[in-house]
């Protein structure tokens, strides 16, 4: 069976959002433990003199449109070998590449520094490697039950000309308000290995993973894990939905007494690509709810460690596990791990990703992970950004080479027969007008064409075209207005040949 790239959202009115009713994180590290805070962490890294020295520059072949990696000076000669090899992965993609040397400098002038290049130089998208200056953001009332919570946000580097406010009295360096352009310009990466092993070592074991999969030698079986522990059971199914945009082949767990920690372990050591978990924890553990809520069991961010899971991305929606100034923290873990891991996206605070169709749809069209985070960023706060987004949001990051495709990697001549294939068969395109399927069947000669839609169990739903012969481009426009959300698929047969396209109808 062949499979072939679409955009297809349809688009329908919710009630309420899903920071309106989606049960919140907490924090549940050990007794006594809290999150690091701004004082402890600028102790540790207090600011000195910017400095940014362009070490290479790789002209790509105009494929794909400039990007930067900034690397902290004081490691950056350890690690050239692993930096020079991705720099030329990079630039077989097209890409045309900015390798900086960086030391020093406050999250202000390192912001300054990525506003030039964006306005000099037109950068896409940056990926941080080291330890670079961290912006923190603070709130008064986070979710108005937890208090006064400060974290680590990324967001910060991402949008270039918004106006980014400190008028809070709790000391200087912490940020408490956005406004103005808020949308982010480009897109961050990074990866800061705090308090796990020693950097250059961590890191240069990271590239080689890189490479490892660049050339498809660390691809992994094409399937993902939902494992949604107790308190958002009731949303399960729909996120498994979204996951299965990218990954449709996805196992799926929301049992209250099933969802344990022991469960977890086994199921992360089965190869699959992508993990999504859902689960109450802290930067240095996840605890999972079962027998009918009186008892816990843990997963330890050591474990991505120590065990090692055959997995390479993960999406962790869980409290706190992404907090990278916190020593050992989980996110880290399971990227920075021996054989396996990649790339990972999550919280720096009591928080998570919601409406993941708009971070999966795009990976599954072939963008990178930065480019989907920029998308799913840019969607959250498009109309404004509400007070329950702000603590839902503010602390999302991405931990990774964020110019990976979970999808993987291709050079030229392959993505020029790929556009060929499009070219001569099926189309499914976005359509501005809701609830309608608009379908472009490319052919050049006669050609026998039928088109139908099938639910995810393989059931028909409807015939959309029945056998005809055509010899020319076709566009067909088709209403789905009175089918229940989910997903579906699209099938067309082409003179014998299927081509299958998984696409999802929301509420």
């Amino acid at each position: 069976m062949r499979y072939l790239s679409i955009l297809l959202l349809v688009f329908s009115i919710l009630s309420a959002k899903p920071q309106d009713e989606v049960a919140l994180l907490k924090w549940v590290g050990p007794e006594g433990s809290r999150p690091g805070t701004y004082e402890e962490w600028i102790r540790q890294n207090p600011y000195t003199p910017f400095s940014a020295v362009l070490n290479r520059v790789a002209p790509g072949d105009g494929r794909r449109g400039t990007v930067a990696i900034l690397t902290q000076q004081s490691i950056a000669s350890a690690l050239s070998p692993g930096l020079n090899q991705l720099v030329g992965n990079l630039q077989g993609e097209g890409f045309t590449v900015l390798s900086y040397q960086v030391s020093g400098g406050t999250p202000d002038t390192l912001r300054s520094f990525l506003r030039n290049l964006y306005n000099a130089s037109g950068i896409e998208g940056a990926f941080f490697i080291g330890n670079l200056p961290v912006c923190w953001f603070e709130i008064k009332n986070d979710f108005e039950t937890y208090g006064y919570a400060q974290f680590p946000c990324d967001l910060f580097y991402m949008d270039l000309d918004g106006t980014w406010l400190d008028t809070m009295t709790t000391g200087n360096g912490k940020y408490d308000g956005h406004e103005g352009a808020v949308l982010p310009e480009i897109y961050i990466g990074r990866l800061t290995p705090t308090g796990i092993g020693t950097d250059t070592v961590v890191l240069k074991n990271y590239f080689r993973k890189d490479n490892a999969f660049r050339r498809d030698t660390l691809f992994l079986h094409p399937e993902a894990l939902v494992f949604v522990d107790n308190d958002w059971i009731p949303w399960g199914p729909l996120w498994a939905q979204d996951v299965s945009l990218l990954y449709p082949d996805t196992l799926d767990f929301w049992d209250a007494e099933t969802t344990r920690a022991t469960v977890y372990r086994a199921k992360i050591n089965t190869s699959r690509a992508w993990v999504s978990v859902f689960v109450h924890s802290s930067s240095s553990l996840h605890q999972f709810i079962y027998n009918n809520g009186g008892s816990y069991d843990y997963y330890y961010a050591s474990e991505y460690g120590s065990q090692n899971p055959p997995v390479n991305f993960y999406n962790h929606f869980a409290c706190s596990f992404s907090r990278y100034t916190d020593n050992g923290y989980g996110g880290g873990q399971s990227i920075f791990n021996q054989g396996y891991g990649l790339g990972e996206v999550g919280s720096t605070k009591t928080g998570s990703m919601l409406e993941f169709q708009y971070f999966y749809q795009p990976l599954s069209e072939g963008k990178n992970l930065g480019e989907a985070f920029k998308d799913w960023f840019s969607y959250i706060i498009s109309d404004g950004v509400t007070f329950d987004e702000l603590c839902w949001h503010y602390g999302m990051t991405l931990l990774s080479d964020p110019f990976l495709k979970p999808t993987g990697h291709a050079g030229a001549v392959a993505e020029n027969d790929r556009t060929q294939n499009r070219k001569s068969a099926l189309v499914v395109r976005e359509n501005p007008v809701p609830n309608r399927l608009h379908l472009q069947l490319n052919v050049t000669q006669p050609t026998r064409v039928s088109v139908a839609l099938y639910d995810i169990q393989g059931r028909i739903v409807r015939e959309v075209l029945t056998v005809s012969v055509i010899s020319a481009p076709v566009q067909i426009d088709h209403s789905v207005q009175d089918l229940p959300a989910g997903v579906y698929i699209v099938r067309a047969q082409v003179d014998g040949s299927s081509y299958d396209q998984k696409i999802v109808k929301l509420r």
